[in-house]
């Protein structure tokens, strides 16, 4: 990624897809009658044989992740090529060299590169996949050595070629080399594709890149190498805040932690084309290439709060003045809201602005008009919201159905403990917020009405000894539920209105059911509805990027935390294969992969995009379960420290809180000298 946008590496040594640097892009699904879906460009052919689906071992790539570029390997008839793909800084365009060595003897060889685009620019509002044309006008420029693809339907042009050039252009898009090389001898293509909105614009961008390639590469390491370090530096000039620096010898806190950031790094974004600025996406930008859920930042809350709070405050202000009881997410090209509604949403945009509010302190902007109201009245709205859904008297909110809540569990529907328990956080955080400004009687009606409400969903959705839920219908049944949402949402929101009993009966069935040696399952496999649906973010196969650490957390406020340490050794290493994905495997599903949980692939039927913002709940897992540091609204910094069980001596330097730098560890919060 970059800041415009974001590329995927195809599955072989060179290609790529789903270059979207909104409201352009390149090689996404052209709308046409049997779509293949997400083309590839740069595809390699060696005398004429498809390269990627080569028989093993030729067939072999080996694919080496970098924050800032990606490395592939493949080795055929003694022929080694190596390919380093990047996407140079604050430029619509892809950068790729690839180098050829001849590992025997001198020879001769034809090398071929299928070329493809379905360039297009969408300016109204995206949501899934990227889109495209698939009769684009391609014209050979035979001196650039590139071809260029223009849109018929749009103000679009895509330069894509080679430096060297290639000797000839075939059927119309293929790109071929006559090669010889020595015994040992080696030789390295420059591969470009740059994107404008005419074709001489694209050309122009494509000479530059092509005669600069060099110090492209050279920049985009230094920028992002100076990214990282900005990101945990207090003050810095790329984000609004900063992530404390981690001081450890662990391994697997320094994994948690990182992994949590890496997720948060490549949701970011800073396009010229965004309506509301600097901001978050949820998905890494292939599946949803502009859409910013509050569900998912909410779960990241903490984290962006710390390292980027201007855009999160940002995001909320966008979100309170859309339509979010109808949507479920935002698309930062129109600022329009699309897609159903997400029963989530009005409690996890009041968690993304008290995260906001306890890390900034920035307490006057409670009172700052965003549409017809204050910030505070959108608060609270949204905390009483679950009145509004009260639809049977049951005096539980009703939070929809299938669409509107996991989409993969058909018997999660309507009651649901979890969305519920969401309210009555939402009630007590705004209850704080009234009374920090001397509003004590409103402040007194939310917490009366959370304990209410925290009550009832205890005695009316909780199934005695299991340690799990069921979901409240209009007809008054119930339908039981062993999914993983509720016991980590009512861990996460109303902790304190759990009995002794029912604590204990949880951490048995997440043992029991959910917790598996590498990752968890969303869903137990003795679940009535386990046979519905595969995806596995909320299914039995696996679970989505936020849960093995939500449910840790939980674990903390209820379990020893010599249990919960060894499972998070074996959860880091999911991070191995680069950012947490949106879902991941349970090992006896697919195998581990570098010792860590199998990524799930966007592929159907699984449907799973490469980074999810959400992962950046590794990250809040870190600061405030394992070093246990409650950043409070108004009482300071509370630490109730687990670090034992990883290194007693960790130590977070340079936490920013409501305008101090702080030290934390076992031994509590220290503020630092100015």
């Amino acid at each position: 990624m970059n800041e415009l946008g974001y590329a995927q590496v195809g599955k072989s040594v060179s290609s790529m897809t789903a270059i979207a640097c909104p409201p352009y892009v390149c090689c996404g699904a052209p709308e046409t009658a049997w779509s293949p879906g997400f083309l590839l460009t740069c595809e390699m052919f060696l005398n004429g044989r498809f390269l990627a689906i080569a028989a093993p071992p030729e067939g072999n790539v080996e694919y080496q992740w970098f924050p800032h570029c990606v490395v592939r390997t493949q080795t055929a008839d003694r022929l080694r090529f190596t390919s380093r793909m990047f996407m140079p800084g604050k430029r619509r365009a892809v950068a790729q060299s690839i180098e050829i060595k001849n590992l025997g003897s001198s020879r001769k060889f034809r090398l071929a590169f299928d070329m493809r685009a379905a360039v297009t620019k969408k300016t109204k509002a995206w949501f899934a996949n990227s889109p495209g044309e698939a009769d684009n006008q391609i014209t050979w420029d035979a001196d650039r050595g590139c071809l260029l693809f223009e849109a018929r339907h749009s103000e679009a042009a895509a330069a894509q070629g080679f430096h060297p050039a290639a000797n000839r252009v075939e059927h119309d898009r293929m790109l071929v080399f006559e090669m010889e090389l020595g015994a040992g001898e080696q030789k390295q293509l420059r591969f470009i594709v740059a994107m404008a909105e005419t074709g001489r614009a694209a050309l122009d961008l494509y000479d530059v890149l092509q005669s600069s390639f060099d110090d492209l590469a050279r920049e985009n390491e230094t920028s992002f190498t100076g990214l990282v370090r900005s990101a945990f530096t207090p003050g810095n000039s790329e984000f609004s805040g900063n992530l404390p620096r981690l001081i450890t010898n662990n391994e697997t806190l320094w994994k948690l932690y990182h992994n949590g950031f890496a997720n948060l790094l490549f949701a970011r974004r800073l396009s010229p084309d965004s309506v509301y600025g600097a901001t978050y996406l949820t998905l890494s930008g292939h599946v949803l290439p502009t859409l910013s859920f509050p569900w998912d930042t909410s779960i990241s809350s903490l984290a962006l709060a710390l390292l980027d709070p201007v855009p999160l405050r940002n995001l909320v202000e966008v979100w309170a003045k859309t339509g979010m009881h109808d949507h479920l997410a935002t698309d930062y090209l129109t600022g329009e809201a699309v897609g159903p509604w997400y029963a989530v949403n009005d409690t996890a945009l009041v968690r993304c602005a008290w995260r906001y509010l306890c890390v900034t302190g920035d307490f006057a902007w409670l009172d700052k008009r965003v549409g017809d109201r204050t910030v505070i009245e959108h608060l609270e709205d949204r905390a009483l919201y679950w009145k509004k859904l009260d639809l049977h008297g049951h005096e539980l909110g009703d939070y929809g159905t299938i669409e509107n809540l996991l989409e993969v569990v058909s018997t999660y529907l309507h009651e649901v403990a979890g969305m519920n328990a969401g309210s009555v956080h939402s009630m007590r955080v705004v209850a704080d917020m009234h009374e920090r400004r001397g509003n004590s009687a409103r402040a007194g009606y939310l917490r009366a009405e959370a304990k209410s409400l925290a009550e009832r969903i205890n005695r009316q959705l909780y199934v005695k000894g299991q340690g799990y839920w069921r979901c409240g219908q209009p007809d008054g049944t119930y339908n039981e539920v062993r999914h993983c949402y509720d016991f980590l949402a009512v861990l996460d929101n109303m902790p304190e209105d759990l009995s002794a009993t029912q604590k204990n009966e949880m951490s048995e069935f997440f043992w029991r059911e959910l917790h598996s040696e590498k990752w968890m399952r969303a869903l137990s496999q003795s679940d009535i509805d386990a046979t519905w649906n595969i995806r596995p973010d909320h299914s039995c196969l696996g679970a989505y990027a936020a849960w093995p650490p939500m449910s840790a957390k939980g674990l903390y406020k209820i379990d020893q935390p010599a249990k919960i340490a060894p499972w998070l050794t074996e959860i880091a290493k999911a991070g191995n294969q680069g950012p947490i994905g949106q879902a991941h495997f349970v090992e006896d599903i697919f195998p581990p992969v570098n010792g860590g949980a199998f990524k799930a692939s966007e592929d159907a039927p699984y449907i799973e995009d490469w980074c999810c913002i959400a992962g950046g709940a590794f990250s809040e897992l870190v600061i405030d379960s394992i070093f246990g540091a409650n950043l409070t609204l108004s009482d300071g910094i509370r630490v109730q420290s687990h670090l034992a069980e990883f290194d007693p001596n960790a130590r977070l330097e340079g936490l920013n809180y409501q305008g101090s730098l702080y030290t934390v560890s076992k031994d509590g919060a220290r503020k630092e000298k100015s």
